[in-house]
């Protein structure tokens, strides 16, 4: 009859080295009443009761430290002392599960950057799901107690693994700066190209090339004397390369490098037009709440392509652009949207009341609405874009899917063209 009770009975394929172990811990913490004599009778030992004793010193400190590491095999050395096996497992989602000792500061220890290297992972191509370290004291003669970090990492593959140095490489490539030949026209008129919520990455250039072509044919179809772009409003989905908006909230990651680079051959291409039909062409950027700093840096890159139009590049979230007789405000709709038409004329009351055409320009929603108050038009602009994941699920859907370009005179808004 076993003197052991049944939580420290030999389990069904558990190791020797593994029973061992949980045998001393036991008797140490005095879960049982027996003596080293008998404890070696049981586990078939033929070395001393006081070797056996000594050391179970050393793997209770272990087991103390680590008493997961006892679900899987362990093993030991020549000498008894525990080693530390190394282990990498390939799990079913796809995902990664490796532990292995290391000796790292407490500081690395909490560095995902270190931790994936140190296991052996580029961190350009995958991401910590889960990380536990926890001390492990090594002994041996010539250095003594070594205190090293049991770390077990769980990872998984980046949806889009994302090179940071090649993207970089890559839009160098694609500013070297266009000088314009120096032209005058005719034009009277100005040309507002307000294009919404783009959501490149949602969308791409290949989508959105039946409208820029409408958008070139508009801009050649006459001289002008001003084309005024307004860049942002969500141009891009993400706000960088892990699936958020610029708040950090989760939304569908997508593939920003083609989302930028279908964005700039987008917009390289119907700046370059625009400049040869018109006397000057001005952008501004628009902060929104997708994508803040990748379409800021988005526009500033633009910024050095074409040195010879003009940028506003400030990250006000209500801006204006007044030329002859028209004042133009522009704001995504994230921030302050009921009161938009008391924010504009607080911020911008004086060049409203001067201007005899006053517009405001707002997104965000998908859809299309316009209010007259007071002589102050705020338009809610469409988007010619798919509809996304978030707007889908907030129920902005069953909108009509295209954008809106305003040609003014010097006194009045002359038409409005759908896209």
């Amino acid at each position: 009859m076993s003197l052991l009770p049944d939580n420290l009975q030999r389990r069904v394929n558990e190791t020797d080295i593994n029973y061992k172990v949980r045998l001393c811990v036991a008797k140490l913490n005095k879960d049982i009443d027996l003596d080293w004599i008998e404890i070696n009778q049981i586990l078939g030992l033929s070395q001393s009761s006081d070797h056996t004793r000594k050391l179970s010193y050393g793997y209770k400190e272990v087991y103390d430290d680590n008493p997961d590491l006892f679900e899987k095999e362990i093993v030991e050395d020549s000498s008894g002392q525990l080693k530390y096996k190394e282990t990498t497992e390939i799990l079913g989602d796809g995902s990664h599960r490796s532990d292995r000792l290391l000796a790292m500061s407490q500081e690395e220890s909490k560095n995902p950057e270190y931790l994936l290297s140190a296991h052996g992972y580029n961190s350009k191509e995958w991401e910590i799901t889960s990380a536990k370290s926890s001390i492990w004291n090594q002994h041996n003669k010539k250095d003594g107690t070594l205190t090293l970090y049991s770390s077990k990492l769980t990872v998984k593959p980046l949806r889009q693994g994302f090179d940071y140095d090649k993207f970089l490489e890559d839009a160098n490539k694609k500013v070297k700066p266009i000088h314009r030949k120096v032209i005058t026209t005719e034009g009277k008129n100005l040309l507002e190209i307000p294009l919404y919520d783009l959501h490149f990455g949602v969308n791409t250039y290949e989508f959105y090339k039946e409208i820029q072509l409408d958008i070139l044919e508009k801009i050649k179809s006459k001289k002008w004397d001003k084309i005024f772009f307004i860049v942002g409003q969500d141009l891009l989905h993400n706000n960088g390369f892990s699936g958020q908006t610029s708040s950090g909230t989760p939304i569908e990651q997508v593939n920003m490098e083609s989302a930028w680079d279908d964005a700039f051959r987008f917009y390289s291409e119907l700046i370059n037009e625009a400049q040869d039909e018109a006397n000057s062409v001005d952008v501004s950027y628009s902060i929104a709440n997708h994508d803040d700093s990748m379409s800021w840096a988005f526009v500033k890159t633009l910024e050095v392509k074409f040195p010879d139009v003009t940028f506003d590049t400030s990250k006000k979230v209500r801006k204006a652009y007044v030329w002859k007789d028209v004042f133009i405000g522009y704001t995504h709709g994230h921030k302050g949207a009921n009161r938009l038409h008391e924010n504009f004329i607080s911020d911008f009351g004086k060049l409203m009341a001067l201007a005899k055409i006053v517009e405001i320009h707002t997104g965000h929603l998908h859809t299309e609405k316009a209010k007259d108050k007071f002589g102050v038009l705020v338009r809610t602009l469409s988007t010619g874009g798919q509809t996304d994941d978030w707007h889908d699920d907030n129920g902005f859907v069953g909108a009509h899917k295209r954008f809106q370009l305003f040609e003014y005179s010097p006194t009045a808004l002359k038409s409005i063209y759908y896209i």
